[in-house]
């Protein structure tokens, strides 16, 4: 499930970049993770190579699921990627 909250995340970070909602794993490597709060207004995913690749090597898709994340949460315009 490409979608779901990270317990250990949401208590490392608390409020620090506003209100976490979930986490973001990019399928079927897991080559990118995203980490997405609510910000005031805005909706923000930290987007992170945990594998230690560069973004430009990335095969798992990714840019999409995000961005269908926005649209079917209705913030698509509030929405914003962070690369890390």
């Amino acid at each position: 499930m490409p979608f779901q909250r990270d317990e250990e995340c949401a208590a490392e970070v608390g409020n620090a970049f506003g209100e976490y909602l979930t986490t973001f794993f990019s399928q079927p490597v897991g080559q990118v993770r995203a980490d997405i709060f609510q910000e005031k207004k805005r909706v923000v995913a930290h987007v992170s190579f945990p594998t230690g690749i560069a973004a430009s090597e990335v095969t798992d898709p990714y840019m999409n699921p995000l961005w269908d994340y926005a649209r079917k949460h209705g913030v698509d315009d509030k929405f914003q990627l962070i690369m890390s």
